[in-house]
């Protein structure tokens, strides 16, 4: 193992079958943690993933559910703590609005799409498991933001992402400081990250992203995946209510 900084700990990461929840969730593991693979539906993926994490030496259990349904998210909270202690969640679930059929949607159903994804489904889960988590004394909640949120970027993809990102980095600080001093919440502000979409963007993405960041490259799902594995652990023991930028150095 890389680390031991999460030995002993059991770690859900919602949407980890690829990109960077699957980063996380083997980040978790490499740094001893248990973990919980979540997915909405691509099972095979997410049953990889966990395969993946078990031959890191840890134990990997898999959760079928839609955070942007409200049943789904109950039925995500019981199954995780009926299958064992969680000591934290990583609350990294979000709309593809780019690369899959969303991308076609017009203006209002992709907005819906990130409310209920981005938003509801992350404070609701951040609610719920903080209230288990200040009933167990100690837990930990970490979530994604977007780091152009507070600065801007023009087109409907900005409006909205920075509509969505804005309302968790938001309410991520407001939750720290109600679930103090026990339970830590923080959240990572990624830049430009190669995920599906930027793998395949075009010319023109490519040279905004060279422009705008100044360590000239593309982030990776393992740079916020690093960042994550930190907030997670006793060495940040001193963080909470943080919105954490990973994003090259792309000025605020």
């Amino acid at each position: 193992m890389r680390f031991a900084l999460l030995s002993g700990k059991r770690i859900l990461v919602t949407g980890s079958s690829t990109g960077i929840g699957r980063a996380i969730v083997l980040e978790c593991a490499r740094a001893g943690a248990d973990v919980v693979v979540n997915c909405r539906r691509s099972v095979d993926r997410a049953e990889a993933v966990a395969v993946e994490a078990r031959m890191l030496g840890v134990q990997a259990d898999v959760i079928l559910a839609d955070v942007s349904d409200e049943q789904d998210r109950r039925k995500l909270i019981r199954a995780a703590f009926d299958s064992g202690r969680i000591d934290a969640v990583v609350n990294n679930a979000g709309a593809d609005l780019l690369t899959t059929e969303l991308r076609d949607a017009d203006f209002a159903q992709k907005l819906s799409a990130l409310m209920q994804t981005d938003v509801m489904g992350t404070i609701e889960l951040s609610r719920a498991f903080g209230r288990r988590f200040q009933e167990q004394g100690r837990g930990t909640i970490l979530n994604i933001g977007w780091d152009q949120s507070d600065r801007g970027m023009e087109g409907d993809s900005g409006e909205l992402f920075a509509t969505a990102k804005n309302a968790v980095m938001g309410f991520s600080r407001s939750l720290a400081v109600s679930l103090a001093p026990h339970v830590r919440v923080n959240c990572i502000a990624p830049g430009w990250i190669r995920t599906a979409w930027g793998e395949n963007a075009s010319d023109y993405w490519q040279q905004r992203v060279m422009t705008e960041t100044p360590l000239k490259r593309w982030g990776e799902p393992q740079d916020i995946a690093n960042m994550a594995r930190f907030l997670l652990s006793d060495d940040a023991s001193y963080i909470t209510g943080q919105v954490i930028y990973v994003n090259g150095g792309a000025v605020r």
